[in-house]
């Protein structure tokens, strides 16, 4: 997300720098009008099987993928366009960076139970009376202690049951957002790591148990 007056990326620049750089250009050439205020919106180009997309309204440029190796490359060569080809101070113009990725993580372990050990409190039995049935937790929910998620930086991380196979998979859902690329970036290298550690918090009350 950039905070820049104007949207940088502009028709045909945008195509012909994207193109430059070994992308697939989405939009057909041609259809689309040239001008100083004419901004490249939506999937615009492609390469590697990570989509480019772009909000000229909300000054945005994302990837999207299903390989994090290849998201996170693609991602560095549009922050070397910006800055090469569009001449984009990112020190000053970037407002923020954010990551959003979903996981789905096999295990041999029963991820309901599991959670349901992992999120015991000490107000159940008020929340069953409440309710007057017996209840747990279904999922985990783990974000930054002391900020609010509409800042600049931030994380979600949001751990559950795959809801079509409740007893063999995760559901893992996390945003991570940062006012520099260099820290998501990081966070993004190390996400699968970092997922797995987690789960293996989660499993530790149900080790043992059938």
């Amino acid at each position: 997300m950039l905070n820049s007056v104007f949207f940088p990326l502009t028709s045909p620049e945008a195509f012909q720098s994207f193109s430059s750089r070994g992308f697939d250009i989405l939009v057909p050439q041609g259809r689309f009008p040239s001008g100083a205020r004419v901004y490249v919106s939506g999937p615009f180009a492609q390469k590697k099987g990570v989509v480019i997309d772009s909000d000229s309204n909300r000054n945005m440029v994302g990837t999207e993928a299903n390989s994090t190796e290849n998201m996170i490359g693609a991602f560095l060569e549009i922050m070397n366009i910006l800055k090469e080809d569009f001449f984009v101070d990112l020190n000053k113009e970037l407002n923020y960076v954010e990551l959003i990725a979903h996981f789905l993580v096999f295990t041999d372990a029963n991820p309901l139970a599991a959670l349901q050990d992992f999120t015991k409190t000490r107000n159940r039995k008020a929340i069953d009376e409440i309710l007057q049935t017996q209840t747990s937790d279904y999922r985990v929910s783990i974000v930054p202690s002391g900020m609010l998620p509409s800042g600049r930086k931030w994380f979600e991380i949001n751990i559950s049951p795959k809801l079509t196979m409740p007893t063999k998979a995760y559901w893992v859902e996390v945003v991570y957002r940062d006012e520099t690329h260099d820290r998501v970036t990081s966070f993004a290298e190390k996400s699968i790591q970092t997922i797995s550690r987690l789960i293996e918090i989660v499993e530790e009350n149900s080790r043992g148990k059938s």
